[in-house]
């Protein structure tokens, strides 16, 4: 009996879930499993993957079988998203032009600044002097709300109902 790997992935469908096995499975070994009256436990498990195993892979390395335990159902929506609106209950929005540096390689926000152009500069230099920083910094004016409601809308991902995540065992030899 040789060494072989089995791991449990989960999916909404089987392609989705077997992306996440660290071999390539060739073969589904479900029929098999069902016909040797679905093992479950640990030593007849073992047993019948390492006979299918030698059987249909020859304990080839890379290469591997699945079995299916529940399948996946995959979410069939056009549009898996609900929008909801934020209602603006604060009175009407006042809005501040800011200066926000930003390091270009990266996206992260460096500083904030709403005073004015002098003063962001002067947040810039400082980075460089006490903060030890080695970037490059690309300063963009900004509106921020400072009176009023902030939020615009919320999008929540709404799967189908009938969507559902699937089991499958993956059993085979890693390269």
């Amino acid at each position: 009996m040789t060494n072989f790997k089995q791991v449990e992935v989960k999916g909404y469908t089987k392609n989705e879930a077997m992306e996440q096995v660290p071999f390539q499975v060739i073969k589904d070994a479900t029929q098999a499993w069902k016909n040797a009256g679905k093992p479950m436990t640990g030593s007849s498990l073992k047993e019948f993957m390492s006979e299918y195993l030698k059987a249909n892979t020859k304990f080839a390395a890379g290469v591997g079988c699945s079995i299916t335990i529940e399948p996946g159902v995959a979410d069939t929506r056009e549009r898996p998203y609900t929008v909801t609106d934020i209602k603006n209950e604060s009175g009407k929005r006042k809005y501040k032009t800011g200066i926000q540096g930003v390091n270009p390689d990266t996206g992260e926000i460096l500083f904030v600044n709403f005073e004015n152009k002098a003063a962001a500069k002067e947040m810039a230099k400082e980075l460089y002097t006490n903060k030890g920083y080695k970037g490059n910094i690309h300063a963009t004016y900004v509106k921020a709300v400072v009176e009023g409601e902030t939020g615009a809308f919320d999008v929540v991902y709404t799967p189908s109902k009938s969507a559902k995540l699937g089991t499958y065992l993956a059993f085979g030899v890693e390269a």
